[in-house]
């Protein structure tokens, strides 16, 4: 009886001491020890079941390149670049020009303009094309535009001194002689690709784009 109290009683002892990890690594495993052992717990965040992490926000740059004639914007915008995701392309013009129009206008009829442009023919005047116009016509005739106002004046007084004496100059908006590009993308794409786009455009110039 004596020696099976001895028995529990050690028996006893040893449970305590594993228990209380006094007995070396059989204890690693425990709740408590894996908690100690977390590596900045507070940074733990458990996402509700079907929420996924947010990815890293795109950030967009934009650049503008100035200087274009409108042919080469033109060009610029059918590259291809525009087809690029992420990407936008915008052409602005840099400036809205008027032209002056050397016309002779209020013509009622096209067969009336025809015979019209015969007879300027007749003194010399190889300019000239019929055309519709709501503001000028019904029909008229398109001697020439220049966007030199000193340029129109000298061609009328030249047709003049051949016997033309019913052309006039009118206002004429022509397209814009310089264009600019908006590039709108992800800014570490736009910077790589932006030297390799303004390779060939030996006039152009870039700028900040405005700010909305």
């Amino acid at each position: 009886m004596r020696l099976a109290f001895i028995i529990l009683l050690l028996a006893n002892l040893v449970l305590f001491a594993w228990g209380q990890g006094y007995l070396g690594e059989a204890d690693a495993g425990r709740e408590p020890e894996r908690l100690q052992q977390q590596i900045e717990p507070g940074k733990l965040i458990i996402l509700p079941a079907g929420v996924a992490s947010a990815a890293p926000a795109v950030v967009e740059f934009c650049q503008r390149i100035e200087g274009l004639s409108a042919t080469a914007a033109d060009t610029f915008k059918k590259s291809g670049i525009a087809e690029t995701p992420g990407w936008t392309v915008t052409l602005i013009p840099e400036k809205e020009t008027s032209g002056h129009w050397a016309v002779i206008a209020q013509l009622p009829s096209r067969v009336v303009a025809e015979k019209k442009k015969a007879e300027l023919r007749q003194l010399g005047v190889k300019e000239g094309q019929v055309v519709e116009d709501a503001a000028l016509g019904p029909f008229a005739i398109s001697l020439a535009i220049f966007r030199s106002q000193a340029l129109a004046e000298e061609f009328l007084q030249s047709i003049v001194r051949k016997g033309v004496r019913s052309a006039q100059l009118a206002k004429r908006e022509l397209p814009p002689e310089r264009m600019a590009v908006e590039l709108r993308a992800p800014k570490d794409e736009l910077t790589r690709k932006l030297p390799e786009l303004l390779a060939p455009l030996t006039d152009a110039r870039v700028a900040d784009c405005a700010t909305p």
